[in-house]
């Protein structure tokens, strides 16, 4: 199972229509897979500058631009798969969550790195876009231990699809173990409780539990 599955299984399975996607890129990779019935686009064309995205501008302009022009949109499912550094994807979900139907979804990806090396800072290496998860884990960890308002889980497929659900009731029981430095090794060592890991078998049961 892919992002773009669990994507549209979320649309298709809530009678969703409106879907956002921060961090495009090629559209071939998830966005043109996407069955919604109104799709926008966010893109700064950094990495590809074909892409015909309905906003050319990175997310922190995106989300401005909403709330000086238009404060009352919402978006079912928003998508994040833009700038893989924790502190933007942080930045990127507390701005999606001011759009997002209450009832709707933040999905993310590559929120379980495999090694330390795909989880480092930089995306670029000796000036050549080398394969990266970076640190989106770190805002999910960072979210799993500190709002009991969101429910938070990461299904164990295609680098890890992290998936966050508003909790009006705020019973979330947060993960009592502390990883103060953010340190790849202890996450590595605990994911299943760091990460709210869940296999792909597990995800209706999730789903489910969260309604």
């Amino acid at each position: 199972m892919y992002r773009f599955d669990i994507i549209n299984k979320l649309i298709k399975e809530n009678g969703f229509w409106r879907y956002l996607e921060i961090g495009v890129c090629d559209p071939q990779h998830c966005f043109d897979k996407i069955d919604c019935k109104i799709k926008h686009g966010v893109d700064p064309g950094v990495e590809f500058e074909e892409n015909p995205v309905d906003y050319k501008m990175t997310s922190d302009e995106f989300f401005d631009f909403l709330r000086t022009n238009d404060p009352d949109r919402k978006y079912d499912v928003i998508f994040i798969d833009g700038l893989h550094k924790s502190y933007q994807v942080k930045k990127d979900i507390l701005n999606s969550l001011q759009f997002l139907n209450p009832k709707g979804y933040i999905v993310l990806h590559d929120c379980s790195p495999p090694t330390s090396w795909m989880a480092r800072e930089d995306y670029m290496i000796d000036g050549k876009y080398e394969p990266w998860n970076g640190t989106v884990w770190k805002a999910i960890y960072d979210l799993r231990t500190s709002r009991t308002d969101l429910h938070i889980c990461v299904v164990n497929t295609d680098w890890g699809i992290g998936i966050i659900k508003n909790n009006p009731q705020l019973n979330t029981i947060l993960p009592t173990r502390y990883n103060p430095y953010y340190e790849f090794n202890l996450m590595d060592a605990n994911r299943e409780e760091d990460l709210g890991l869940i296999e792909v078998d597990e995800l209706d049961n999730w789903l489910k539990d969260k309604e």
